[in-house]
């Protein structure tokens, strides 16, 4: 049972975060005036270390820009409680120090935390975060007071902002801590912490069952998987006990030896650890005044060795930092390499289809001058031909055998032509057939979904190269704006719409319109020539062979089905119109598109050389802290060499 739960309930938290929020200043620089003055009041020892926890917590600020520049030497005390600004060792060491002094058990905790970079799968090299154990009540709890004091946010400068507004030139954001406190990591459930952060030392995790770093480097799903199978807490004490009562140097060398069992990738902890104990011997034995130190030969024969042993380390850890650079840098390159190979794949498929689509505007565009031509030779027949033309029209007196014979022949001629009319009509309409109005709705329809589709994509990408370029992330947790899967699968979506009704369609039209206004222009032609058949005829004929009402038959129906052919004409222009428009629009988001992804180009190659910049930075700042160790290192191994009477 966590002490959140059952001993928060028995302190008056608001009396020690009052009592906390006043110390004064010339008190709160020092670590044992601030221990005393805290603890003043505090009837037990959980609330001398809530009043320690909210004190460090509302006070210090993470030191985020820190990080980046990796200082080989920690902060002192002092200086932490002057500037207010720690990294997570820095909270650790000032809580550690203030439980010493009101002879709180308390334990500093080095573990790893995944870096914003960090990949499942990825090897941890270093472990670069600090947490607290502190013994109440005989049970031991994890205090994280670094996240309990404040949060890390993306920033970037207003300058930025406005080149990007005006000239879209690309910036990275850079990270930042600001103040934020959070209870929640106080007293937290080792299970949750567990999935945060993993200690160099098994037994720091609190768990019956520790998790092996392995689990915590493969990913959240295994790590998870395992922690909800064992989730069962370490309710036994002694080793920690055992742990806090050992000296300084046998601390750092029992955690030494440890982080390299945990983590054989990890040479860099141990040698530092080693440092630090050969560090501890030289403060505890060297006599300044003297210029040597004076230490047990035994002792200072083993320190020797730790001092060995820590150099080769170092050396072992820069070549650690090489690996985890080449691996970065691999990766970048690939995102890059890949990202641009699919860019210029998905642009040469839009400029593709684009092309397509502008192929069939013209052919659309060509259809309709058809159309509309054959629509002005109609409307010059429209109405143009009634019963008073035929009429009004005199017959001959008399009667001559070869006027009735030639007359009859005019009136078969157009029962003839009107049977090639109806030929005609037939044929045309099973042409038209093929342009039935659900075939075409289904087409444009398809079309609108195809247009669609365009503009939701090009929606997600605009407002994805937005936040890309606005606020450039150096790095990618998928691969969906490296490879662009999903903006393939919704242009093959399109690609297929275009194959399946676009494209047939308008190979239809280009195959049966022509037939079609062919077949109008010799069913008027033909119709013409029966109605002047029936003309002549009558100008032949002394008597009525019913050329009247045969013309006035035809002409009837002429008209009517003149008005059928308009109407499908406009039918048909309007129709290639709202296709040629959907077509049209998207050419233009197509365009568009290809712009955008030529950008996103450009972006690429700007976040792989600042992620570059970034990684190389961290790698310069670790070898120059090795230097560092190991020159210091040198020095003391002369002094000891000395002592020890090795040459």
């Amino acid at each position: 049972m966590l002490l959140s739960v059952f001993a928060f309930s028995q302190i008056d938290t608001t009396s020690i975060y009052h009592t906390a929020r006043h110390v004064p200043f010339w008190q709160s620089r020092d670590v044992d005036k601030l221990s005393a003055a805290l603890a003043k009041n505090c009837s037990s020892d959980e609330e001398t270390v809530l009043a320690f926890s909210y004190w460090i917590c509302k006070n210090l600020k993470l030191d985020y820009s820190a990080i980046e520049k990796r200082p080989a030497e920690n902060k002192t005390l002092k200086k932490v409680l002057r500037s207010r600004k720690a990294l997570s060792d820095g909270y650790v060491r000032l809580f550690v120090e203030m439980c010493k002094t009101q002879k709180i058990a308390a334990i500093y905790v080095p573990g790893y935390a995944k870096d914003y970079d960090y990949m499942p799968g990825d090897t941890l090299y270093r472990a670069e975060y600090a947490w607290a154990l502190v013994n109440l009540s005989d049970e031991w709890y994890i205090m994280d007071l670094a996240a309990a004091s404040s949060k890390v946010v993306a920033v970037v400068s207003p300058m930025s902002k406005v080149l990007w507004t005006l000239f879209k030139i690309p910036y990275a954001s850079h990270l930042m801590a600001v103040r934020d406190f959070n209870p929640t990591y106080l007293y937290v459930d080792p299970v949750k912490n567990a999935s945060k952060h993993i200690p160099v030392v098994n037994e720091f995790q609190l768990m019956q069952y520790p998790m092996s770093i392995s689990y915590y480097m493969a990913g959240d799903t295994l790590m998870q998987s395992y922690l909800e199978h064992y989730p069962e807490k370490n309710t036994v004490s002694e080793m920690l006990n055992a742990f806090s009562s050992k000296s300084a140097m046998e601390k750092y060398v029992f955690v030494g030896d440890k982080s390299e069992e945990t983590n054989p990738a990890n040479k860099y902890t141990k040698a530092l650890y080693y440092y630090y104990a050969v560090k501890n011997f030289y403060n505890t034995y060297y006599i300044q005044e003297r210029g040597k130190i004076f230490a047990p030969l035994e002792e200072s024969e083993k320190v020797w060795n730790y001092s060995k042993i820590a150099d080769s380390l170092f050396v072992l850890a820069s070549q650690a930092n090489s690996a985890e650079m080449a691996a970065k840098q691999a990766r970048s390159e690939k995102w890059k390499r890949d990202l641009i190979d699919a860019n210029k794949v998905l642009a040469t498929q839009m400029s593709t289809q684009a092309k397509v689509n502008s192929q069939q505007i013209r052919a659309l565009e060509k259809l309709n001058a058809q159309n509309k031509k054959t629509e002005t030779y109609i409307s010059k027949y429209k109405g143009k031909y009634v019963l008073r033309d035929i009429v009004d029209m005199p017959r001959p007196m008399i009667q001559n055998k070869d006027n009735l014979d030639e007359g009859k022949a005019n009136i078969q001629a157009c029962r003839e032509s009107m049977d090639r009319c109806k030929s005609l009509l037939a044929e045309y309409d099973s042409l038209y057939s093929f342009l039935s109005a659900d075939k075409l709705d289904t087409v444009y329809k398809q079309q609108q979904n195809a247009s669609a589709l365009c503009n939701r994509e090009l929606a997600s990408l605009s407002r994805y190269l937005d936040r890309k370029g606005s606020n450039l992330s150096l790095v990618y947790y998928s691969d969906k704006y490296v490879l662009k899967k999903p903006y393939f699968e919704v242009f093959a979506s399109v690609g297929d719409i275009n194959d399946t009704y676009t494209d047939p369609m308008v190979e239809v039209m280009n195959d049966k319109i022509p037939m079609l206004n062919e077949l109008i222009k010799n069913y008027i032609d033909e119709t013409i020539s029966g109605l002047k058949n029936l003309k002549e005829a009558k100008q032949l004929l002394a008597n009525d062979y019913g050329e009247d009402d045969l013309y006035e038959k035809i002409a009837l129906a002429f008209n009517k089905q003149l008005d059928a052919f308009s109407k499908q004409m406009d039918d048909m222009i309007s129709y290639n119109q709202k296709l040629s428009g959907c077509l049209d629009e998207d050419v233009t988001m197509y365009k568009d598109m290809v712009k955008m992804l030529q950008n996103d180009n450009s972006m690429e190659n700007y976040r792989h050389k600042e992620y570059m910049a970034y990684r190389k930075s961290i790698k310069q700042a670790e070898n120059d802290k090795i230097k560092y160790y190991q020159g210091t290192i040198h020095n003391y191994q002369k002094l000891i060499g000395k002592a020890i009477n090795v040459k």
